[in-house]
């Protein structure tokens, strides 16, 4: 083709690209939500929108609570502040209840599982994903005990280090991956057991690179970026072990299976794989468990280890907070016996102290991408079907309409005035709606039955000091790629 009808179709084709994005960007009804004018093929990434939990303050000012950004060639409704986000993922559940494409999953699952699917394989996965959790435990007696045991084996080791200075973060992860490894595949793991070190070094591995740049860029432009040398490679070989590891396991549920009494996850899903063989709808294939089990690993091992870490790392930091929650400890649990859930409700300043650690947190300052299950009205405009959705549950948690300090640590969000625990619907560290995280009750089991463990015997103290440390830049890198620190456990006197 000759320069000059290169130049011609490639001014024809921005124009077109422009026309289309003023007919479906613009204000008023039947429109989608303002935003920054998108460039050809780029959208809006030359315009500093990511990460978005960090942008979304400028860009509301100038556009509201609701708008579009172009990440690449598709459009994005990004969502802010409670009230908006409330309004679509609970008020208006059903529409914004699909999961947008997520190219990095859709690769590494093939479309099975339970996070990045629609429709009926959804359907059935979450419903036999919470119903097996609740049979296994959840919110039960059963399950309380299988922490309570964890936390014990942790306080164990804590006590191993005798006071000196120690990096938290790998016993943690061993706690709660144990946890995980209970439930799944009825199994404890001893912490040198290689297998065991393995199947957590491969999923920190994976969400290190889930949180980065180079996993954005592989979203936003997977048909390039899928050819391209870099980490996504190494993460592909890496989960194609994890999911080898994972069908070892279902091999070895099914040679050991006994109908009578289902031990866990996998031995559930295989007893129900066999009452559907035969139906043509049925969900229940052995690629279906690989990636169910996959995920919630993924899911519910690094982020609520990393809670508790940083849950670790505050109590250091205000020691005074600390000492209310040991003397309400000592008051109503005492030393004699572990903590349990019920004492959730005689401890409420502990009780609100570990809310507020998970809203300051911001562990997950983005929802997974929703997508709209049909066109859809919503205050103002009419949102596509199909268009993917960004709940920034960050601007939840940090909304001045909503809390009395959002940029401060302040356990008094969650205490009325009379000192009693108080429950705020505007904290969404586990989203909302249909897409909540059906692993919800067993992360908060864990958070506070580790963290009251550990303090019913423990003063935390960190190496450096306290008023040196800045929680917001700690903040951002927990959220991004984790962060190590060290801190003494000095046992309690009696």
């Amino acid at each position: 083709m000759e320069p000059g009808a290169v130049l011609i179709t490639g001014c024809l084709l921005l124009l077109l690209f422009l026309l289309l994005f003023r007919a479906s960007a613009g204000q008023g009804p039947g429109r989608l939500p303002p935003g920054p004018t998108p460039l050809p093929v780029l959208g809006n990434l030359t315009h500093n929108v990511l990460p978005l939990y960090q942008s979304y303050r400028r860009l509301c000012q100038e556009y509201g609570p609701i708008f579009t950004v172009w990440l690449g060639p598709r459009p994005t409704v990004v969502l802010c502040g409670y009230e908006v986000v409330h309004d679509a993922l609970v008020e208006h559940s059903e529409e914004f209840s699909s999961r947008a494409p997520i190219p990095l999953l859709k690769q590494l699952d093939q479309g099975y599982g339970l996070v990045n699917t629609n429709g009926e394989r959804w359907r059935q996965l979450r419903r036999f994903t919470l119903t097996t959790l609740r049979n296994l435990g959840m919110g039960k007696r059963l399950l309380e005990q299988r922490v309570q045991e964890e936390a014990q084996h942790l306080t164990r080791a804590v006590a191993e280090k005798q006071g000196h200075a120690f990096d938290p973060v790998p016993d943690l992860t061993r706690a709660v991956a144990n946890i995980l490894c209970s439930m799944v595949m009825g199994t404890r793991f001893s912490s040198d057991n290689e297998t065991f070190q393995e199947l957590q070094r491969l999923i920190l591995s994976y969400m290190c690179y889930f949180r980065s740049l180079p996993a954005q860029l592989y979203n936003t432009f997977p048909g390039i970026m899928h050819f391209l040398p870099g980490q996504h490679r190494r993460i592909f070989r890496e989960q194609e072990r994890l999911k080898a590891f994972i069908q070892a396991q279902v091999a070895s549920h099914r040679h050991n299976l006994d109908p009578s009494a289902p031990r866990d996850i996998i031995d559930c899903f295989l007893l129900q794989q066999a009452k559907e063989r035969g139906k043509e709808q049925t969900e229940f294939k052995d690629e279906n468990l690989t990636a169910l089990v996959k995920s919630l690993f993924i899911a519910g091992m690094e982020t609520t280890s990393n809670t508790i870490q940083f849950a670790l790392l505050l109590l250091g930091k205000f020691p005074a907070t600390q000492a209310r929650v040991h003397g309400e400890l000592d008051r109503e649990v005492g030393r004699t016996r572990p903590p349990a859930l019920e004492d959730r409700l005689q401890l409420p300043y502990t009780n609100a102290v570990l809310h507020e650690i998970q809203r300051y947190l911001d562990m997950v300052p983005m929802s997974l991408p929703h997508a709209t299950t049909r066109p859809t009205p919503f205050r103002g405009y009419l949102i596509p079907q199909g268009t993917t959705i960004i709940p920034l549950l960050a601007s939840v948690h940090f909304d001045p309409a909503s809390w009395e300090t959002p940029e401060d640590f302040n356990p008094g969000h969650f205490l009325d005035e009379n000192g009693a625990f108080r429950n705020r619907d505007t904290a969404m560290p586990f989203s909302a709606g249909k897409r909540v995280c059906p692993g919800e009750g067993l992360a908060k089991a864990e958070i506070f039955l580790f963290i009251t463990t550990l303090l019913q015997s423990f003063t935390l103290e960190l190496l450096a000091d306290p008023g040196t440390i800045d929680l917001a830049l700690l903040r951002r890198a927990f959220r991004g790629q984790g962060l190590s620190y060290e801190l003494r456990a000095v046992p309690r006197p009696a």
